[in-house]
C-alpha cells in the first residue's frame, strides 16, 4: 500500500488500543509471526489486524474492532460447547514451554561455548517455538474473556476452566521472562562477535524477527544504524492482511501517530473523581491512602510503602505479586476484566478498579481516597 491508501485504510477501520508495555519489536513480531501461521488452522478464524504504534512516546498495541470482535464470537461458541477446551489448550501451552526451557538450555550451552553458528541455529529454534505461543496465548486469551463473561462460578466445570486460565496467566509471564534473559545473552554474544555498537537490549527493542533472521544469515543488513534510526524517530510496525512490515519513514509514523492519538485533558486540581470497571469487589467501599507505583525501579524502591495501602498502578505484572499480601485495593489506568490485575485480584482476593485511563496521573503518593469498587469510582479525600 502507499502512504496515502494506508492512511486511507486505518481511517476506515474501528481500532482499540491494547496496554502499554515495555514494548519490544523482536518479542512482538516473534508472536505475530506465530499468530498468522497457527491461529486460523487451530481456531477455524484469523485473528485481528495489529499494529505497534507510538502513542504519547510509547509503542501501543492497536487491534481492529470489529475483526477482533468475529474472532471472540468464536470462541465464545467454543467455549459455551466445551469449556474443556480452553484447559486443553494450557495443557498444550505448558507443554510447550517445557520444549523452549530445553532449547533455551541448548542455546545457553552454544554461547558458552563460544560456538557461533550452532547458537544460531539454536536460537532459531527457541524462535520458532516462542512464535507458536503466540499464536496459543491469543487463542486461550479470547477462550478465557468469554468464559469470564459468562459469570463462570468455581466448582462448576466452567469455573474450574476459568481458575485454571487464571493461574496460568499468573505465571506465562515469567516463562517468557526466562526465555528473554535466555535471548539476551545470546544478543550479547552475537553483537560481540560482529562487532556492534548497538546494545543487546537494543537489538531486541527496535530489530523485527525477519529482520534479526536477514543480519544472523549475513544478508547486508546496517544493524546499528537502523537501530540509531529508531531510536530517534520511533517505528510503526504493521501486521495487517495486506501489509506486514516496520515503517521507518518519519512523515509516515507522524500520521500513523495522530491517526490514533486522543488526547485526554489533562486533570485539574477540582478533578477529584475517577471512574474504571469492578475487577473483584470484595469489600465495596475502601478508605485509604495510595501509592502510585509506575515502573519496576518504582515497585523495588516503594516496597516498604505498599503494606496497608491502595495500590495504584499503570497495569501490574508477576513481579507485584510479592508485594500484594497486605494491599487495600489495587486499582490500574489500564486493562479489563481479563487483565492480569483483574485476574491477580480475584486469584488474591483483593478489590480491584481497572481501566481508569488516568488514576497514576491523578493521584500522587500520600493522597487519601475513598474507592467505591462496585461502582468503580475513586473520589479524592485529600
Amino acid at each position: 500500500m502507499t502512504p496515502s491508501e494506508l492512511l486511507s485504510y486505518l481511517k476506515s477501520q474501528k481500532w482499540f488500543f491494547g496496554v502499554r508495555a515495555d514494548a519490544s519489536l523482536l518479542f512482538y513480531s516473534s508472536k505475530q509471526e506465530g499468530v498468522r501461521r497457527h491461529v486460523k488452522t487451530i481456531h477455524g478464524i484469523d485473528f485481528a489486524e495489529t499494529l505497534l504504534a507510538p502513542l504519547n512516546g510509547q509503542p501501543v498495541r492497536v487491534i481492529n474492532v470489529e475483526q477482533a470482535k468475529a474472532f471472540h464470537e468464536v470462541s465464545l461458541a467454543k467455549v459455551k460447547e466445551d469449556p474443556s477446551i480452553l484447559v486443553e489448550h494450557i495443557k498444550e501451552n505448558d507443554k510447550l514451554w517445557v520444549r523452549i526451557g530445553r532449547e533455551c538450555e541448548a542455546l545457553d550451552k552454544a554461547v558458552k561455548s563460544e560456538d557461533e553458528t550452532a547458537s544460531v541455529e539454536a536460537y532459531r529454534q527457541v524462535s520458532a517455538s516462542y512464535a507458536e505461543t503466540g499464536a496459543q496465548f491469543i487463542i486461550i486469551f479470547s477462550l478465557g474473556l468469554k468464559l469470564t463473561e459468562l459469570n463462570a462460578v468455581r466448582g462448576t466445570l466452567y469455573g474450574d476452566a476459568l481458575a485454571l486460565h487464571d493461574h496460568w496467566r499468573n505465571h506465562v509471564a515469567l516463562k517468557e521472562e526466562l526465555m528473554g534473559e535466555c535471548w539476551y545473552d545470546f544478543f550479547v554474544f552475537i553483537a560481540e562477535r560482529r562487532r556492534l555498537k548497538t546494545s543487546a537490549l537494543d537489538l531486541m527493542r527496535y530489530l523485527s524477527l525477519p529482520e534479526v533472521y536477514s543480519w544472523l544469515e549475513g544478508e547486508n543488513v546496517d544493524v546499528d544504524e537502523v537501530v540509531s534510526r529508531r531510536i530517534r524517530q520511533s517505528f510503526v510496525y504493521l501486521d495487517l492482511r495486506q501489509e506486514r512490515r516496520v515503517i521507518d519513514d518519519p512523515g509516515l509514523i507522524a500520521q500513523v501517530e495522530a491517526q490514533f492519538a486522543s488526547p485526554e485533558p489533562e486533570p485539574t486540581a477540582t478533578d477529584s473523581t475517577i471512574k474504571g470497571q469492578p475487577a473483584y469487589v470484595g469489600k465495596g467501599l475502601i478508605k485509604g491512602e495510595v501509592v502510585v507505583v509506575k515502573s519496576k525501579e518504582d515497585l523495588a524502591s516503594k516496597a516498604d510503602l505498599i503494606p496497608g495501602k491502595i495500590l495504584v498502578a499503570i497495569q501490574t505484572t508477576p513481579h507485584y505479586i510479592p508485594y500484594l499480601k497486605d494491599v487495600k485495593a489495587i486499582i490500574t489506568d489500564e486493562g479489563g476484566i481479563t487483565c492480569h490485575a483483574a485476574i491477580l485480584s480475584r486469584e488474591m482476593k483483593i478489590p480491584c478498579i481497572v481501566g481508569t485511563k488516568r488514576a497514576t496521573s491523578v493521584l500522587k503518593d500520600g493522597d487519601e481516597v475513598e474507592t467505591d469498587v462496585e461502582k468503580g469510582i475513586i473520589k479524592i479525600i485529600k
